[in-house]
């Protein structure tokens, strides 16, 4: 057997190794073989155009909260509104409902109401002919 290599088993070497990346060192790594290792931020390094002082970030924070309790304060009351106006509705239609049982009761006692008067006549027609 020869020594040499054959060109066909150096050539898949090479393209296994190419393939094989190192390993990267203890940093920000994305896992992707073809993105840059990165270096944490250094604030003190940005330019100037790009930085925010403390108070100006602070300031932000505390306007951003602001408007998401003022957000937060629209929503409740218009959950309120609506649930208001829920509460009515089904007030409204207990109201109608109590209405009409009532006027049922009422229809139901007046026939009964008739049927003892016409009874009563009747009786006394019975009695009036003997």
């Amino acid at each position: 057997m020869s020594a040499a290599k054959s060109p066909s088993a150096t050539l898949a070497e090479a393209t296994t190794a190419a393939a094989m990346p190192e390993p990267a060192p203890l940093s920000r790594v994305s896992g992707k073989q073809w993105k840059a290792a990165r270096k944490p931020t250094n604030r003190s390094m940005m330019a100037k155009s790009l930085s925010k002082s403390y108070e100006k970030r602070i300031r932000e924070a505390r306007d951003l909260k602001a408007v998401k309790h003022a957000e937060a304060e629209l929503k409740e009351e218009k959950r309120a509104e609506k649930e208001e106006h829920r509460n009515r509705i089904v007030e409204r239609k207990k109201k109608y409902e109590e209405k009409l049982r009532q006027e049922r009761y009422q229809a139901e006692m007046s026939a009964r109401k008739r049927m003892r008067v016409k009874r009563k006549e009747l009786k006394a027609r019975a009695h009036a002919k003997h």
